[in-house]
């Protein structure tokens, strides 16, 4: 039988604070929800769920110590100093 166990991984302060910077540009304030280490037991798989950053109608994904953010998806890839102007031109 497999089994997942999660453990939850703390938002770096850093990316938070940028996340922020780049939405309080725009009058948004996010909801934060902290991604999980995800181990499949028996196997040797370990998987890294995303942060979240929850909007009215989006959601932003994003990973410790990494510059790129992920806007509703893992494929709409958006630099973090670039995530304003992106979310601006799309009218969100």
């Amino acid at each position: 039988m497999l089994k997942i166990k999660k453990t939850k991984i703390d938002i770096d302060k850093t990316i938070k604070n940028k996340v922020d910077f780049s939405l309080r540009s725009i009058s948004l304030k996010p909801k934060y929800i902290c991604g999980n280490l995800v181990k499949l037991s028996t196997t040797n798989l370990t998987y890294v769920e995303p942060h979240k950053a929850v909007l009215d109608n989006f959601m932003i994904l994003f990973f410790n110590y990494s510059d790129q953010v992920y806007v509703n998806n893992l494929m709409n890839e958006v630099n973090i100093n670039e995530l304003a102007n992106y979310l601006k031109i799309k009218n969100i």
